[in-house]
């Protein structure tokens, strides 16, 4: 056992799925969940996520040994805000967050006394909601961890070890490298796939009426726009957190997009051909092992 009790604030996909592996691994004893709907407070309790619920992100994080903020990254600084005066000392507070740079300076501000240790998991779903978690999202996959300058060894190497117990991979990254990674690997993918998912649709309307894509489309369409599933308005506080970073990706994008438009203008298809080789050579390099 790592920890006694822990806070999961925010006890929806990932705050539920972190919950359901730590406890089903021994790693920790009592979950106490937060979530601001009673469905997600039931759902929680429902699946065995958590032991007992509230809707109080304080009343959740008074005499928790570990607290694991899980809310929109736009959401940290008021819900940091609101725990500051309940933590008990020596407790560890830990985020989710799909954004580092914002939620270390929310962290420094508004948590300055407290042990903070920047995380985000690599691991998740088109699907959202404490419905949709489960013990074995994290298993094989990166767990990125930022610690913060009160964060000591012993502190850090204790929360390395619940990672692992839950099947993940610390990588320890500073906030900075995080973001400007992420922003290739991650927030570019999901504003591709919905800027495809909302191309499709526009390709529609200027058909037929009639015409009806579900007829028309097979895994390709379906695999490169799943993660465009995703809730809008937590996607819009992780490119407003990392829109520098985003952009800079966005435009390295548009410059493959513009190469292959002018080489299909001139009819050069093997200028064409090098550049769908470009991909396919650069996605085997990415998922290779």
């Amino acid at each position: 056992m790592l920890y006694n009790r822990a806070a999961i604030i925010g006890i929806g996909l990932i705050g539920g799925s972190f919950a359901l592996a730590a406890k089903a691994r021994g790693l920790v004893d009592c979950v106490v969940g937060c979530g601001r709907s009673e469905g997600t407070r039931n759902g929680a309790l429902a699946i065995g996520a958590a032991d007992e619920v509230t809707d109080d992100p304080a009343f959740a994080a008074r005499d928790a040994d570990l607290v694991y903020l899980a809310v929109p990254v736009g959401s940290m600084p008021g819900v940091m805000a609101r725990i500051a005066p309940a933590l008990k000392p020596g407790a560890l507070v830990t985020d989710a967050g799909s954004t580092k740079r914002d939620v270390m300076r929310a962290a420094a501000e508004h948590l300055p006394d407290a042990a903070f240790l920047g995380g985000h998991p690599i691991a998740g779903s088109e699907n959202a909601g404490v419905s949709a978690a489960r013990a074995d999202l994290f298993i094989g996959h990166t767990y990125v961890l930022t610690p913060g300058p009160r964060v000591s060894d012993d502190v850090l190497a204790r929360f390395r070890s619940l990672v692992e117990g839950i099947g993940a991979k610390p990588v320890l990254l500073d906030a900075e490298s995080h973001d400007a990674a992420l922003a290739a690997t991650s927030h570019l993918p999901h504003v591709v796939a919905a800027s495809l998912a909302a191309a499709v649709g526009d390709v529609r309307l200027r058909h037929e009426a009639s015409l009806d894509l579900r007829d028309l489309f097979g895994n390709g369409l379906a695999d490169t726009t799943r993660i465009a599933g995703g809730p809008a308005g937590m996607w819009r506080d992780v490119l407003e957190a990392n829109g520098d970073n985003v952009r800079v990706a966005i435009a390295v994008f548009l410059e493959r997009l513009r190469a292959l438009d002018a080489a299909l203008e001139a009819g050069d298809m093997d200028a064409v051909q090098c550049l769908l080789e470009d991909g396919r050579r650069a996605r085997g390099e990415l998922m290779r092992q």
